[in-house]
């Protein structure tokens, strides 16, 4: 079985988690410009690979703004990054 890797961006703002870029298996990837208003940004992955198939999920943060007083305080409105592609 060949491995599939997925992913997408998240952003925090200030209206919540907002989607960004994504890779899906088999499909390619599709971009999207990040906002100008994001305090946060992860990008989520999941890699399947092996016989019987494993799926390794993570969260990896790529960019934090900064001023820290926003990036708490939005996480604590929000809560942390969204663990789905």
């Amino acid at each position: 079985m060949a491995p599939r890797k997925e992913w997408t961006e998240w952003h925090l703002t200030p209206r919540g988690w907002e989607k960004g870029a994504t890779r899906v298996h088999g499909e390619g990837n599709t971009w999207v410009e990040e906002p100008l208003d994001r305090a946060l940004s992860f990008v989520y992955q999941e890699l399947e690979s092996g016989s019987p198939p494993e799926v390794k999920k993570w969260a990896e943060e790529t960019w934090r703004s900064k001023d820290a007083a926003k990036v708490e305080a939005l996480l604590q409105l929000y809560g942390a990054c969204p663990e789905r592609l």
